[in-house]
């Protein structure tokens, strides 16, 4: 459940927010002593927020004490584990050198994990049940295909850039004379995003069994490199500058493309390389076109430092251990205008759009009570889709910060854009997208668009299902229109009442989430460097694991638990698994 925050607390979150919003705003003002200022400010908040927070249970406890959920979520995230390191960068490759991927390795497995008896085992330990023990057997294999199928299509692209041709191995004739002195780099990035004139000496690549970054050297929507901006011409120079630009917006469709949240638009890939491709490792072309649109990112060369480790060892395993990618599908959807379909799953059962409005002849009204269990319904799924995108970075900064964490004497090598890279969770960066999120998947319920002159698409719809049983006239629509405005009224009057994004005046739901996101992030920051943990486990990526597996069902409400379950049962977890294996 929601926290209950008292004035103190609400006092500094309202001040951390409002300095988030000053520095991430613009990154610095012009004055940088202003810019100190804020900063300073910010760290002593944090220092002062570390008292707000769950006390951890040290203690061991009887298995029959820790809830059934948190038990089979414990023995599958310490199952999936044992995958884990299949799924980041162990091997990799590149054609930069990357000090952080470099020295950066996972904690190691221990050998009976991996034993064919050790999900029987767990299940003992835990007392599970022999049901949930084969669904786990079933997921595991699910799994270990899943992350054949993706290194089997992630090495025939590599295959393609090796060939013994320049790494135009497997293209037609066509393609060898318009690109006959490109790179394996550039050759690969035609594939991808089409005829975007980027000079070869300005691409780079970074493989990993699992995922490919192009490094392109960029700054501003210009390549850095004078000599090779200036070699364009300048219809190219458009060109370019619009497709480097193009990877700094916001859109919602890039959702679609978890985990890199990449710019690799399937409508843009080659589609002969992509049938060679899907010949070579057996798939459709469509589904190589989709799997190597969530696998392939941009990132420019001089900040790659700052993001390898993030997307690499953060974001991909979330993938294949996590059920995070439905919500991110639905999340993609989140800025598309009302439908009549929408359905809103409500305290009184399923509720779709169409059933608030009530037609007599040719008059239409809002039902107010549906209205009402639709808006706060709706609300909390999209609220949930949020959760998600919250978790997914927040667990991605923990798995980064284990570099800062196994080398503090080279912590420099690894640029971050918050001010608290020596904590694993980033507060400054949760509230930012907090902050930019929150208003933005509400908006379709927020913002109304009505014209006498036509008709939006919530309209078009419901007119669509009457007009089948009554003829149309002028009385319907103009009655429609009215009582979409008062649909949004009732929604306009209940976000007034509850979901106001401040902190300051009557609690509210974005005061909620701001304080539980506070708990959450003590509650990880403490069990992961506690020097007092003494278990000899790889406990800190299981801990990133077990958040993942366990807000993977309903993210709404598992967002309010998941801080109380981390302090309450994550320690006694670990002393039975080290206890008993």
């Amino acid at each position: 459940m929601p926290l209950a925050i008292d004035s103190p607390q609400r006092q500094l979150l309202a001040e951390a927010l409002q300095l988030s919003r000053y520095l991430v705003a613009a990154g610095t003002t012009a004055d940088p002593d202003i810019d100190k200022q804020r900063q300073s400010r910010l760290r002593q908040i944090r220092e002062e927020l570390k008292a707000f927070a769950h006390p951890v249970c040290r203690s061991p406890l009887a298995v029959e004490i820790i809830p059934l959920g948190v038990r089979q979520t414990f023995v599958q995230s310490v199952l999936l584990l044992t995958r884990y390191h299949q799924l980041g960068g162990t091997t990799w490759q590149g054609e930069l050198d990357s000090p952080t991927l470099r020295q950066y390795a996972p904690d190691p497995i221990p050998a009976h994990w991996m034993s064919d008896d050790a999900c029987d085992l767990l299940c003992q330990v835990f007392a599970l049940s022999m049901e949930y023990q084969a669904a786990l057997a079933q997921r595991l294999i699910e799994v270990d295909r899943q992350i054949a199928q993706q290194k089997r299509l992630m090495q025939a692209v590599r295959e393609v850039a090796d060939g013994g041709d320049g790494g135009t191995q497997g293209w037609g004739d066509a393609e060898r004379e318009k690109f006959p002195t490109q790179s394996a780099s550039s050759v690969l990035f035609q594939s991808f995003f089409g005829d975007v004139p980027i000079p070869k000496a300005a691409i780079a690549c970074i493989y990993t069994d699992m995922q490919l970054y192009f490094c392109i050297d960029y700054q501003d929507g210009q390549l850095r490199d004078v000599n090779l901006w200036n070699c364009l011409s300048f219809a190219e120079q458009e060109q370019v500058q619009a497709f480097l630009l193009s990877l700094q917006q916001f859109r919602f469709e890039q959702f679609r493309r978890f985990p890199t949240f990449g710019p690799c638009d399937p409508n843009r890939m080659n589609v002969e390389w992509c049938d060679r491709v899907a010949e070579q490792v057996g798939m459709t072309r469509s589904e190589v076109m989709r799997y190597l649109s969530r696998s392939v990112g941009i990132i420019p060369t001089a900040k790659a430092e700052a993001f390898l480790l993030h997307d690499i060892w953060g974001h991909h395993w979330q993938l294949m251990l996590t059920q995070f990618e439905s919500d991110y599908t639905i999340l993609t959807t989140c800025d598309e205008p009302l439908r009549a379909a929408e359905t809103a799953y409500t305290v009184a059962g399923p509720l779709s759009c169409r059933e608030l409005f009530d037609r007599q002849g040719d008059q239409v009204t809002v039902d107010e009570a549906r209205a009402l269990l639709f808006f706060h319904g709706e609300v909390q799924q999209r609220l949930g889709l949020m959760f998600t995108h919250l978790l997914g970075e927040m667990i991605a900064d923990v798995a980064e910060f284990k570099f800062v964490w196994d080398y503090p004497q080279a912590v420099e090598q690894l640029p971050s854009s918050s001010l608290f890279k020596t904590d694993p969770t980033k507060l400054d960066l949760s509230l930012a997208d907090v902050d930019f999120l929150f208003l933005r998947v509400l908006r379709p319920l927020l913002e109304v668009h009505l014209s006498v002159f036509e008709d939006s698409l919530l309209e078009t719809e419901l007119l669509s299902d009457w007009l089948k049983e009554q003829p149309d006239t002028l009385e319907l629509r103009s009655s429609l229109k009215s009582a979409i405005v008062h649909l949004y009224q009732i929604f306009l009057q209940e976000y007034n009442a509850t979901y106001l994004p401040t902190l300051t005046g009557e609690v509210g739901m974005f005061t909620q989430i701001v304080s539980n996101l506070l708990y959450l992030q003590n509650a990880i920051n403490t069990l992961y460097t506690d020097p007092s943990i003494d278990i000899q486990l790889p406990f800190q990526d299981l801990l990133i694991v077990f958040i993942g597996c366990y807000c993977s069902s309903e993210s709404y409400a598992d967002f309010w638990t998941i801080d109380d379950v981390l302090a309450a049962y994550f320690l006694p977890c670990l002393n039975l698994l080290q206890f008993h294996m």
